[in-house]
């Protein structure tokens, strides 16, 4: 179809106003938090056609029947926080800006439920519950901006993990457009019948769908919270200590543990110890609370644990939103992300593995970096012992530098793989990681993977590039 003929059905189905068509308006929504490193080579972006803001389940549903019927591409947009590039824009098509659909439909405290449009930001959403006495358990850095059908479709972590999970545990129901224009309802009940309809939409990052509503498991306020912060000797030490909680029946509501370098003066090696810091959010009644974290604190000091009593996990409590208030000021002001070669030089990697992997790939994933002549920064544990983190640096920059974090990050990812993990627990694949999931599938899930997609977008236009090996 023309270009003038589909703005004008586009302009039909939301009206003029809620259609973006200039250049700068539309420039915005080719880029998402990526940096130019997280792009595959010969990627890049491009602002899409046109940019579209529905209102209701109908209008996505006229939306994609028109982009099937005239095969453009369209990406589904939320708060645009993602740094895999799952929402990033690879051809001129449309994006569905999700964000004008941002009501609170419904929330029961008997049901202990909340239903929601896509667009809801999980700050709004936590506000509206906290007038009820509940909260949601996912709160991730970028809880200010992100929106609940972002979060759901990458099936992100937040702080909150070692609690409730990733943010798809939350997901009661779900109902979801599919490239076709039907709609699909995903009764909200823990358990259904048969298969359950909403896995198929949660971590799919748009490429089966557009999820217009979602029925969410929330939780009432806990009347005591406690804050503890320890320090190990080392990265081991304090992970022992973090598998004895499981033994012990402890669940932390948060469990934040790392080892970094961040002056450069006390770099991660594979050899001698290096400090590491947990920082443990605990909730309870009032009746439990004190015995919860007294054998908590007595557990950590049996794997040598330092007390360094509720200031400094307060601290990081109180300013894990930061980085997204930055970010948000950043795209209000226009900035945009370094596109440029060269310009970056950082790797960050969130992989999930079975416990006994963790310790070795640890020790593996430093003498690689190094062995490139890359500074280990960081080494984590978020939420459950099987989430493990490790970002690096390239101190000496340059040209080629990003191509060569690339490389030497998915050997380490590669090996993450090998050793019964995958490659991303927190963010999604995106066009960042999609290379390597034919490695984690294997060849009969691909082929699974693939004919899902055939079957459920037969045109092939949803969120293109993206997910897909």
């Amino acid at each position: 179809m023309e270009r003038a003929k589909l703005l004008k059905r586009l302009r039909q189905i939301v009206g003029p106003e809620r259609l973006l068509t200039e250049g700068a308006q539309r420039e915005a929504y080719a880029w998402d938090a990526s940096t130019w490193a997280r792009l595959p080579k010969g990627v890049s972006a491009t602002s899409p056609a046109f940019v579209v803001r529905p209102s209701s389940t109908q209008e996505v549903a006229d939306i994609l029947r028109l982009a099937t019927e005239t095969r453009t591409p369209v990406v589904p947009y939320g708060g645009g926080t993602g740094i895999m590039g799952g929402a990033v824009s690879i051809s001129e098509g449309i994006t569905i800006d999700l964000r004008g659909m941002d009501r609170v439909l419904r929330i029961s405290q008997e049901d202990m439920a909340a239903t929601v449009q896509p667009g809801v930001l999980l700050a709004d959403l936590d506000k509206a519950l906290r007038l009820h006495g509940l909260f949601l358990g996912h709160d991730p850095w970028s809880q200010p901006i992100a929106t609940v059908g972002g979060a759901i479709s990458t099936n992100g972590v937040g702080y909150m993990a070692a609690g409730f999970g990733p943010m798809g545990r939350q997901v009661l129901g779900i109902e979801a457009v599919l490239p076709t224009g039907e709609v699909v309802r995903a009764p909200a009940v823990p358990q259904v019948a048969g298969l359950d309809l909403k896995r198929l939409f949660i971590g799919g990052e748009g490429t089966f769908g557009v999820i217009t509503e979602a029925t969410l498991r929330v939780h009432p306020i806990p009347e005591r919270r406690r804050h503890l912060s320890l320090e190990f000797p080392s990265f081991a030490d304090g992970y022992a200590a973090i598998l004895d909680f499981t033994r012990h029946g402890l669940r932390p509501t948060m469990v934040d543990f790392y080892e970094e370098d961040s002056d450069e003066s006390h770099p991660i090696t594979g050899e001698g110890a290096h400090p590491a810091l947990l920082h443990l959010v605990l909730d309870g009644s009032r009746r439990l609370i004190g015995p919860i974290e007294e054998e908590t604190r007595s557990l950590c000091g049996e794997h040598t644990g330092r007390d360094l009593g509720p200031g400094p996990a307060n601290d990081f409590w109180r300013r894990r939103h930061e980085s997204a208030e930055r970010y948000q000021a950043r795209r209000a002001a226009g900035e945009r992300r370094p596109w440029r070669p060269g310009a970056h030089a950082f790797a960050y990697l969130h992989v999930a593995l079975p416990v006994s992997a963790v310790l070795p790939l640890r020790a593996e994933g430093i003498r690689l970096y190094q062995e490139a002549g890359m500074t280990v920064r960081e080494c984590a544990i978020w939420g459950q012992p099987e989430l493990f983190s490790i970002s690096a640096s390239d101190p000496v920059g340059g040209e080629g530098s990003g191509e060569r974090m690339q490389a030497v990050s998915d050997r380490v990812l590669t090996l993450a793989q090998e050793m019964g993990g995958s490659v991303e627990y927190c963010h999604g694949v995106g066009l960042r990681l999609r290379h390597l999931l034919p490695k984690e599938l294997g060849e009969g899930g691909v082929a699974l993977l693939r004919r899902l997609k055939e079957a459920m977008d037969p045109a092939g236009i949803m969120n293109p590039g993206k997910l897909l090996p």
